[in-house]
């Protein structure tokens, strides 16, 4: 090779680097400001009771919001597994909620059947992450919960059932996987079966800093079919977060990779990988579907610096720059389309310190955007 050879592939690989340091620190938030846009009119509510939610669900047909909060002490163990943390002193578990269209809320009792048929408290240990619900197409009443459970040593999902209007749920089984490593949220598909995100591969130490900082592709989607058996279903996933589905598209959010990935679901239940939608601002996390829009919404980290500090120490004094944007795209049948996005929201960190959902809840005429967030004492709303 000669040496102009040399310097001609020296300096395309330079171009590269620099356009992947850019993209980086885009992401990243480096060296950025960000203004406040639409969030005059959005306030905080729950202050106290509905701390650390993570995930909200809207149910399409009556409107109501179910919410997974609980414990930030816990969420900061499964946030940053590898600080000292002591299970043994724990004072809080975690909870699921109900809220209708004027901020009241009350919680739905979880429960399991005891050998003479009581029902009785749910007994294993729950710290819940993301969750979703499956609501059965003849009675749209009957729903089934799944919730991404980080039981201490074993990551499972623990399904229950639940009827509209009950202030309790019975668990139906609690589920683990070798393959379910670090499951983050997930996709019901029935009673029974379902998607998950695997964040990671590794949980903890030295392998799990080295694969988040060099951005490797570890993460997976786990497939639980019908009859309980586990496979993978997506491999190869640079941090997997978020997942939901629009008709036959399954969309996912990639943290390490930005963006949010679009698959259809083959006759087998494998993921067919077809298309992603770059997202050059931020870090998404949990994504929501307004089927009566046509709309997905993603919240991203715009500082995700400020967003760690935030995550080992929740305060809003840790996170007065480090910002949310919440990202709409819209949906099209085409899983290989990209989709557009626009901005409806950012936050420059005084409203929220962090989000990781926003849902659009109608009901009774009200519409409206409810934010939740992993380490936050309090839920957003805005009206839109």
């Amino acid at each position: 090779m000669t040496s102009f050879s040399v310097l001609a592939v020296a300096a395309v690989a330079l171009a590269l680097l620099a356009i992947q340091v850019k993209t980086t620190l885009d992401a990243i938030g480096f060296g950025k400001t960000y203004t406040n846009v639409n969030t005059t009119s959005c306030r905080q509510i729950g202050h106290g009771v509905l701390h650390g939610c993570e995930d909200i669900i809207v149910d399409p047909h009556t409107g109501l919001a179910y919410l997974a909060c609980g414990s930030i002490a816990a969420r900061q163990r499964w946030l940053n597994p590898d600080d000292p943390y002591d299970i043994a002193h724990e004072a809080e578990t975690d909870h699921v909620y109900v809220m209708g269209e004027n901020d009241t809320f009350s919680e739905i009792h979880l429960l399991e059947t005891a050998a003479d048929n009581r029902l009785v408290p749910f007994s294993q240990p729950l710290r819940l992450h993301g969750f979703d619900i499956y609501w059965d197409p003849a009675d749209p009443r009957l729903m089934t919960f799944m919730l991404v459970n980080h039981q201490p040593g074993n990551p499972a999902i623990s399904i229950f059932s639940f009827k509209r209007g009950a202030d309790y749920m019975v668990h139906v089984e609690t589920v683990a996987s070798e393959l379910l490593r670090s499951p983050n949220n997930i996709l019901a598909l029935s009673p029974r079966a379902f998607y998950a995100t695997n964040d990671v591969k590794y949980t903890h130490g030295i392998k799990r800093s080295l694969s988040a900082n060099l951005r490797l592709a570890h993460g997976s989607i786990v497939l639980r079919n019908e009859t309980g058996h586990f496979s993978v279903a997506a491999p190869a996933i640079r941090y997997p977060n978020g997942i939901a589905r629009y008709n036959n598209t399954v969309l996912v959010a990639s943290c390490s990779d930005p963006g949010i990935r679009t698959f259809s679901i083959n006759p087998d239940y494998t993921l067919q990988p077809h298309g992603r939608t770059n997202i050059r601002d931020g870090i998404p996390d949990n994504l929501s579907v307004d089927t009566q829009s046509g709309y997905v919404y993603a919240t991203t980290f715009l500082k995700i610096g400020q967003t760690h500090k935030f995550f080992h120490s929740p305060s809003l004094e840790t996170t007065r720059t480090a910002g949310t944007r919440i990202r709409r795209f819209g949906l099209t049948d085409n899983a290989a389309q990209k989709m557009e996005s626009e901005s409806v929201l950012v936050d420059g960190g005084e409203l929220m310190p962090s989000a990781t959902v926003a849902v659009i809840q109608r009901r009774n005429q009200v519409q409206r955007m409810l934010v939740g967030c992993v380490m936050c004492n309090f839920v957003v709303t805005c009206p839109i």
